[in-house]
């Protein structure tokens, strides 16, 4: 399994072209060359091209706006932008709110999310959804996130653990689940500090890093990002280097 980083984690330093281009040199330097693409300031799809190549970073996913992924000409266009880059997967961040929390809107979600993956698949790509916890909640008995494993065979899950123990599940019983159709996992660590829940750098919280990487291994997992949204003990690059050196010392970074 490769170990990179979702950009989403430095995305106060990538509000340009030349920002990206410094952030991408400098997350190598840390020891990086793999990323999830995500909170990026505008930038052209071809210069963002060489950006990747020159500085030998690879993109194995996106999270991709739910207006270019849910209009049919949009979602062509950014299918031909993901080729560029090299990148297989499409990714959305999360559910948007023109679909609200009910069993209703979920069907209506669910239904949609199809649509998309036929095109996408058709192109010779990948759809990933990244979960947050409010996929599991319940309606009429049933998490959502479990209808949607179930209704939506051709979707890939970017499963981030973080969210799976904030919604009341365990990460385990997920990576369990969905096996293969894990392209991207979102290594995120859980924190408790004065009674509230914290993001985390990987091993300054409490989730159980040995099993998530012996399943990560038994399921032949190809991808996990370090993804941390805030709560940053040092500067985000900083943490991002915290979080490899946990990995490392550990035995977790092949």
């Amino acid at each position: 399994m490769k170990i990179g980083v979702q950009t989403y984690t430095i995305r106060e330093y990538l509000k340009s072209a030349q920002e990206i281009n410094a952030s991408l040199k400098r997350i190598k330097e840390i020891g990086f060359d793999l990323v999830q693409l995500s909170g990026l300031g505008p930038v052209d799809p071809d210069e963002l091209a060489l950006m990747l190549r020159d500085n030998g970073i690879t993109a194995a996913g996106t999270h991709s706006p739910w207006d270019r992924i849910s209009e049919k000409d949009k979602l062509a266009k950014l299918i031909d932008e993901h080729k560029k880059w090299g990148c297989s997967q499409i990714g959305l961040g999360a559910k948007p709110p023109s679909y609200p929390h009910t069993y209703e809107g979920y069907t209506g979600f669910i239904n949609k999310i199809n649509d998309i993956c036929s095109q996408i698949t058709e192109a010779g790509l990948s759809f990933g959804y990244h979960n947050h916890e409010f996929e599991f909640m319940k309606f009429n008995g049933e998490r959502a996130i479990d209808r949607m494993i179930k209704e939506c065979p051709k979707c890939e899950f970017t499963l981030d653990v973080f969210w799976v123990q904030a919604g009341g599940a365990n990460p385990n019983d997920y990576i369990d689940k969905l096996q293969k159709r894990i392209r991207i996992l979102h290594l995120k660590d859980f924190r408790i500090f004065e009674r509230e829940r914290q993001f985390a750098e990987i091993g300054q919280g409490n989730l159980d890093w040995k099993e998530i990487f012996s399943r990560c291994k038994q399921y032949d997992i190809p991808y996990a990002v370090i993804e941390q949204d805030a709560n940053f003990l040092v500067d985000p690059f900083e943490s991002l280097a915290l979080s490899r050196k946990f990995l490392v010392d550990n035995g977790y970074w092949e």
